[in-house]
């Protein structure tokens, strides 16, 4: 007996057909003001038809209506096209480009195999539901991607794509040599070129949103600035002292802290990716903690005495990350710290990566958290030894801004120098209090 309702997966094809299209269209017809422009109703119903017509041909095999559907799709955004630039005398295509994907994307989700009973929905319907949603945000936000681009430079632009296509060509290479024997040490390649990957594009995304915000002020600065390259960061925090006249050496140490708290925030996110069990990071939280609350006691007495500066633009005093030169040298650093930590490591076995740490956090904290938590994960590292050493290696790279801050504040009475060796003091007392906790076995570690 013919049932008269439809099966439960073809309305919900349906269903997801007209709404890839329909999500598309709700942005384009909030933006556009004339009557005749195409909106939800349009871009839905193209969207279905798509749907349909493919769902037919997967159904009777017959591609006829199929080849309709699609001379149908093509004719109409075809008068699309023509009626906005020769009608309306617009320039872009964007809506039309919008348009015609809406049509592709119901056309997945008519094509897509029948789901089991344990699903939903189909793969290519999930992929569907997927590029809408991002269509929908590229469209949604297109003052603010606008934005972005304006304020990237040709030659930061070009430094990228330089950058971008190093990486493309060096993926296929690196993949396959997994680790490289340099004498007693497996130098760990392909994880070394991804977690410089990962760096480089958080140095740059945060020298994006630096040079941007610049004009906010120096706590935005510092924090963010901090993602980038922290000791770029208080230097140039320690020039903006300078150029003030040294009116806010409290604000500018504040400054200095945040920037810290970020380099502390962005080892941890590398914990987290090198060790998923998450053991290394339970014990990081700690001195985590004590940098947030050390900084929030600073912000509050800060608060206390708030007089406005100046409106200056802080410097950006570092070169932008993805340029080719200052790539490379990032990876050798980075590369040269790492093998030294492996090369300790192997030689004087545990206590040689505590020397890694204390040494070569100084330069770069990321290689020595790296080499930690990836030799933790293997097993050649145990617990108690590769937390001290991550823990040892950021607090190192906390002290370093003293020097930098010392070098850079040479006018006055070095009262910007002395505040951020206070707040050092302060954060490293913490720390080491925590690492006895840790040692005594007041704290567990396993």
């Amino acid at each position: 007996m013919q049932g008269l309702f439809l099966p439960e997966d073809l309305v919900i094809r349906c269903l997801i057909g007209f709404a890839v299209g329909a999500l598309i269209g709700l942005e384009r017809q909030k933006r556009m003001t004339e009557e005749l422009s195409l909106g939800v109703r349009s871009f839905g119903l193209h969207s279905l038809l798509g749907t349909l017509s493919a769902y037919v041909f997967t159904v009777s095999g017959n591609p006829f209506v199929l080849i309709y559907a699609v001379c149908i799709s093509v004719v109409l955004t075809t008068v699309q096209v023509v009626f906005k630039l020769f009608r309306t005398m617009r320039k872009g295509l964007t809506t039309s480009l919008a348009f015609a994907m809406s049509f592709v994307l119901g056309t997945l989700v008519g094509l897509d195999t029948t789901p089991s009973s344990a699903q939903l929905i189909g793969v290519l319907e999930l992929l569907a539901m997927t590029v809408a949603f991002l269509v929908f945000l590229v469209l949604s936000f297109k003052e603010e991607l606008t934005a972005a681009i304006a304020s990237i430079s040709h030659e930061e632009m070009i430094s990228a794509a330089e950058f971008g296509v190093l990486v493309l060509f060096l993926w296929p290479i690196m993949l396959p040599i997994q680790t490289v024997q340099i004498g007693p040490v497996a130098f760990p390649l392909f994880q070394t070129y991804i977690i410089i990957v990962i760096l480089l594009s958080i140095r740059f995304t945060n020298y994006i949103v630096v040079k941007k915000y610049k004009s906010r002020g120096p706590y935005f600065f510092g924090f963010f600035g901090g993602f980038a390259n922290s000791e770029a960061t208080a230097s140039s925090i320690t020039d903006f002292h300078n150029a003030t006249q040294e009116k806010f050496p409290g604000r500018m140490s504040l400054a200095i802290m945040l920037d810290n708290i970020a380099m502390v925030v962005r080892n941890g996110i590398l914990v987290v990716i090198l060790d998923p069990s998450l053991m290394i990071f339970r014990l990081y939280i700690g001195p985590l903690a004590i940098f947030t609350v050390i900084g929030t006691i600073r912000i509050i007495h800060e608060r206390t005495k708030r007089v406005k500066p100046e409106s200056e633009d802080i410097g950006v005093g570092f070169a932008s990350p993805f340029s080719l030169h200052v790539a490379l040298r990032f990876a050798l650093v980075f590369s040269v710290v790492t093998f030294l930590a492996l090369f300790l490591e192997k030689s004087i076995a545990d206590w040689g990566i505590i020397f890694a740490a204390v040494v070569g956090g100084f330069a770069t904290a990321g290689a020595i958290v790296t080499v930690a938590c990836a030799s933790y994960a293997v097993g050649a590292l145990a617990l108690d030894t590769a937390v001290l050493a991550v823990i040892i290696a950021t607090t190192t790279s906390v002290l370093n801004k003293v020097i930098y801050v010392f070098v850079g504040d040479y006018n006055g009475d070095r009262t910007l120098t002395w505040y951020v060796a206070k707040d050092s003091f302060v954060m490293v007392v913490g720390v080491v209090i925590y690492i006895l906790l840790l040692q005594t076995g007041f704290i567990p570690i396993t």
